[in-house]
Formats: structure tokens, C-alpha cells, sequence
């Protein structure tokens, strides 16, 4: 603490730093304040990191500003001060926060998209392969009861019985559950899409 300014008040010490760029009377300012200004945003923001930013912050606008300030109460502007950037530092939090969220979940969307379509391409791609390790007449008769033919209709157009058309489509199913079965979940998904 410098002796000198320790019996002004807090508004001489001001006068000074404006009038003269009092680098002494400032670091008595500071020094007078620093640590209950320090306390103050600590309560509010609970982070020693901030806390210290926020009003090394202060200072250093106080320092800057020093030529226009027409303080009349130096201990309610440094709180008022304070209390303006904590507030700032929340707005500014709170967007960060809000913008870092909506790329998350773009992020997750797009790739969660992507996931999918990836997905339902292979998919796509091993029930084909699927569909050609089927014996010929299994496989004309399952493709045609997933282009929406009843079992009869099937019947009369290959010229069989229905219940060699219900054998047909059990064995084609059983066969391309077996060869899905990595992907089955999906796979029932998929075959009742057709």
C-alpha cells in the first residue's frame, strides 16, 4: 500500500489518475479494491479464472477510460462495473453455449444422416446379393410377392399351387434372415418396407 495516498479518498485517488495518469494512485486503487471486486464475481460466476479476467478487465478499462470519467462515487462505480461484466460475461457464455449446441446437434443430425444412409446403401446392397444366392424359381416367386401379388395371383401366373408359392416365400425369407442375420434387426425393417 503507498503511504502517500493511503489518507485520500477513493475520488481524490480518481481525480488524480484523470488529471495527472497517476500510475501510483492507480495501483492504490487497485490495491484498495482489487480483492473485494475479486470476491464479488467470484460468488457469481464461481470460477477464480473468470473471477480475476473479469475485473483485470476493470482495471484496464478504468485505466483507459481515465480522461472521461466523471466518477462520483468510486466504490459503486467499481461494483456497478463488476456487476456490467459479469452480466457481459454470462451473454457471451450463453451464446457460446447456444451456438456450440446447434452445431452439436447438426453435427449429430448430419452424421446420424449420413450413419443411415450408409446403412440402408448396404443394406440395400446385401439383400441383393441375398436375393441372387436364391434358386431361381424361389426368387421369382418371393420378388413377386413383394411387388404387392397375392399368393394367388403368383399361383396362376407361374402355374403352381398356392402352397408351393407359401413354401417358396418361407424359404426365401429363411434364407435371407440367414444371410442378414448380421444386419437382422434391420433387415425386418427393410424386408416389410417391400
Amino acid at each position: 500500500m503507498n503511504l502517500l495516498y493511503s489518507a485520500h479518498s477513493d475520488e481524490d485517488i480518481l481525480k488524480s489518475i484523470g488529471e495527472n495518469n497517476d500510475e501510483f494512485a492507480f495501483a492504490e486503487l487497485y490495491n484498495r479494491y482489487f480483492r473485494l471486486l475479486f470476491n464479488y464475481a467470484f460468488s457469481k460466476v464461481n470460477d477464480q479464472f473468470v473471477a480475476q479476467e473479469i475485473i483485470q478487465e476493470l482495471f484496464v478499462m478504468l485505466w483507459q477510460q481515465r480522461h472521461r470519467n466523471t466518477i462520483l462515487s468510486c466504490r459503486s462505480y467499481l461494483f456497478a462495473s463488476a456487476k456490467n461484466l459479469i452480466i457481459s460475461h454470462y451473454r457471451k457464455e450463453f451464446t457460446r453455449q447456444y451456438h456450440y449446441n446447434q452445431w452439436e446437434i447438426q453435427t449429430n443430425g448430419a452424421t446420424a444422416l449420413t450413419d443411415q444412409l450408409t446403412l440402408t446403401a448396404d443394406l440395400q446392397h446385401r439383400y441383393e446379393q441375398g436375393l441372387h444366392r436364391l434358386p431361381q424359381k424361389c426368387k421369382e416367386v418371393f420378388v413377386l410377392s413383394r411387388q404387392g401379388h397375392s399368393n394367388r395371383e403368383i399361383a396362376l401366373q407361374l402355374a403352381i399351387s398356392e402352397k408351393t408359392v407359401e413354401q417358396h416365400i418361407t424359404k426365401a425369407l429363411r434364407l435371407l434372415k440367414e444371410y442378414l442375420k448380421e444386419h437382422f434387426v434391420y433387415t425386418l425393417l427393410f424386408l416389410s418396407l417391400f
